[in-house]
């Protein structure tokens, strides 16, 4: 990844799984930073207008070929959309670039499939993708750590973070051990919808990314995110006076928003929550870092897999995901 490391201009093409993670700890640590070195895309599913201003950066802004790395990543290799993307975002660069795009460009895939046997005819670089490891506990894996590095991110340091925390939650009374049992207590009771209630906004896109880990591995909990405190002017009605139907899991880093309304708006949300008896936990970090968002990576995915035992459902299993997958790929 050594030639990478300078680039400025970063293309990354996936969904879902293959990209939420990355995606999540770059928009954390960056969002609100403006003298960034590196600019990240993250091309999920591009409409016109989108293909046009990357069209745009890449004519008007982007002056050498090596300040890019265009990275595709889909572990089954054939998911329409990030081919779809490829195929587009590959012309755009190669119109500039020409065949040189290609000694720029990054496949990460399973050994053997549709977009690793389009990097080999493309003479692409490809790196394989781990196991039987699915996207959605595909975190600390090759294909996000790749992207992290490549961003100048410290992966290093996020991975010790969910290493420490996987240590933690081998113990009997651990949080995450806890939080899945607080929630399946209150699933019995009909409480079935999961709130992640995000008090930094830099935080959303994590809260995107557990949702699709709750989802997908489950398939019980309807899991959605807010973010505080602006739905609290939209949604608190509904969420203290509506149905009884929602655990909360209030999240916030203390750092960024020590002292300011963001911290009383959370701890006057709380304390609301606590008076009216909604079920909810909080979870705290002392900053916005590399490690703390591994940590918290770690805990939900841990948690999932101990609500999964509780509930006794496969949290690696997809099903209804595959048969949208095969039914878009063959109508």
């Amino acid at each position: 990844m050594e030639k990478y490391q300078n680039s400025k201009y970063v293309f990354v093409v996936g969904i879902g799984g293959s990209d939420l993670a990355s995606k999540a700890v770059w928009n954390a640590m960056t969002l609100h930073k403006t003298d960034l070195e590196k600019k990240l895309f993250f091309l999920e599913s591009p409409d016109a207008r989108e293909y046009e201003e990357i069209a745009n950066i890449v004519n008007n802004e982007i002056l050498n070929l090596d300040e890019i790395v265009f990275i595709t990543i889909s572990k089954s290799g054939g998911t329409v959309e990030t081919l779809e993307t490829f195929h587009k975002t590959f012309d755009i660069l190669s119109e500039k670039f020409g065949q040189p795009i290609n000694e720029r460009s990054i496949v990460i895939s399973t050994k053997n499939s549709p977009l690793w046997k389009l990097a080999e005819e493309k003479n692409i670089e490809k790196i394989a993708w781990d196991g039987e490891v699915g996207g959605r506990f595909s975190a600390f894996t090759t294909p996000h750590l790749t992207v992290l590095s490549i961003a100048g991110l410290h992966d290093e340091t996020f991975i010790e973070g969910g290493k420490e925390m996987a240590k933690e939650s081998e113990l009997d009374d651990s949080k995450s051990k806890k939080l899945a049992q607080s929630i399946f207590e209150n699933y019995k009771r009909e409480v079935n919808i999961l709130d992640f209630f995000i008090f930094n906004s830099e935080l959303e896109d994590l809260g995107k990314w557990a949702r699709q880990l709750i989802a997908e591995s489950l398939a019980i909990f309807t899991p959605t995110v807010s973010i505080g405190p602006t739905d609290l002017h939209s949604m608190l009605e509904l969420y203290l006076s509506g149905p009884k139907n929602r655990f909360t899991i209030f999240i916030k880093s203390q750092e960024e928003i020590e002292s300011s309304v963001n911290e009383s708006a959370y701890e006057n949300v709380t304390r609301a929550y606590e008076q009216a008896d909604l079920p909810f936990e909080k979870y705290e970090m002392s900053e916005i870092s590399e490690r703390e968002i591994g940590r918290f990576m770690a805990f939900m995915m841990e948690t999932t897999i101990e609500l999964a035992k509780l509930l006794e459902v496969d949290p690696y299993d997809q099903p209804a995901v595959e048969k949208y997958k095969e039914e878009i790929t063959h109508p």
